[in-house]
């Protein structure tokens, strides 16, 4: 028993319902989650539809098997399927990684609404409990509103990416879901969603411009090189002077960044790049150093730096996700429509 808003309730931790093994394996598990039903909707600018009830593999990810689903035709359930019986976490961790894509697809926190498994002889069960969020309760929104929509026949290639990436860019996408999962403060997400931008801008940047030509660079190698006869604290200093030297900017790996999706795209979502790269380093800089700035009073910026952080790793990632060029116009219009117009005096949008 547990005080609920003063009153005294029952809070369930965990519950198979069909089951007298706590710890029973699985073949089959049908999930219903937030918002998925939208997210399946066709619309003609997703390109050519693919079937629903075609089957799509999720690949193996960290401990968890590869797994085929299917999508809804109809409600908000998923449903898994395992060639072998498997615990109930292997289904859980490909689950977390389809919840954390929904977040991506809807723009809106998705959380998991009922679970039932099916073991090898048929027995279905219900588990109750073991959710990692409760129920957001979000308006839905319209299929025309989704960021992403699992409507095409391009959606394999877009999984298997995801996954990948989900294990690759730890924890740029977590980060990512978590924004919209659990929020904070502002100020505290304008921080977050800095720093994964940061860490994408590093993870995918591998040739990242120097501060310095090679002609501008080597007057002060030469002079550092021309230092003799050092005691070793004075190597070392020796040694942080030429790394400070060839070292990259930060600027030169955001714009890189930034780069990788096209102009077009950017200004169909109403991103002025110019003047976000610029507010971007400001913060990033202010994080860094702990430092004290205005910034972190102007209420308006900080709340348009975090929903311009959005839209901009949004589009980053559906770029990487590599699906159709169409489809990213599309997701840049809508993050674009339902953000720009509440920033009219924010120049970090058009």
């Amino acid at each position: 028993m547990s005080a609920i808003e003063g009153d005294l309730g029952l809070r369930i931790d965990e519950l198979r319902v069909g089951s007298a093994t706590p710890d029973g394996s699985y073949v089959k598990v049908q999930a219903v989650f937030e918002h998925l039903s939208a997210a399946c909707a066709y619309r003609p600018e997703d390109g050519p539809a693919r079937n629903l009830s075609q089957q799509i593999t999720f690949p193996a990810v960290a401990s968890a098997s590869e797994m085929s689903a299917v999508f809804p035709t109809d409600g908000d359930a998923i449903e898994l399927t395992s060639p072998t019986a498997v615990p109930l976490e292997e289904f859980e961790s490909q689950l977390a990684v389809f919840q954390a894509l929904l977040v991506l697809a809807t723009d809106l926190p998705c959380g998991q609404l009922s679970m039932i498994a099916t073991d090898a002889s048929g027995i279905r069960v219900q588990i109750l409990g073991r959710n990692k969020y409760a129920p957001f309760r979000c308006k839905d929104r319209p299929a025309v509103e989704q960021s992403l929509r699992f409507s095409g026949d391009w959606l394999q290639e877009t999984i298997d990416e995801w996954w990948n990436s989900y294990t690759d860019w730890k924890p740029i996408l977590q980060i990512f879901s978590g924004l919209r999962y659990q929020p904070g403060y502002v100020d505290a997400d304008v921080i977050l969603s800095s720093a994964a931008i940061e860490s994408l801008a590093t993870r995918l940047q591998q040739h990242e411009s120097p501060r310095l030509t090679a002609d501008e660079q080597q007057p002060f190698l030469d002079a550092l090189d021309s230092l003799t006869d050092l005691n070793s604290t004075q190597k070392e200093i020796l040694g942080n002077l030429k790394r400070e030297v060839l070292r990259t900017t930060f600027r030169s790996k955001v714009e890189q960044l930034v780069e990788s999706v096209p102009v077009t795209v950017w200004e169909t979502a109403q991103i002025s790049i110019s003047n976000w790269t610029k507010t971007l380093i400001r913060v990033r800089n202010t994080i860094a150093h702990a430092a004290q700035n205005e910034i972190w009073d102007d209420d308006k910026l900080l709340r348009g730096m975090r929903d311009a952080n959005w839209v901009v790793l949004s589009l980053l990632i559906l770029e990487h996700l590599r699906v159709p060029s169409e489809v990213l116009s599309n997701s840049a219009d809508r993050l674009g429509t339902r953000y720009a117009r509440r920033y009219p005096n924010v120049d970090v949008f058009l």
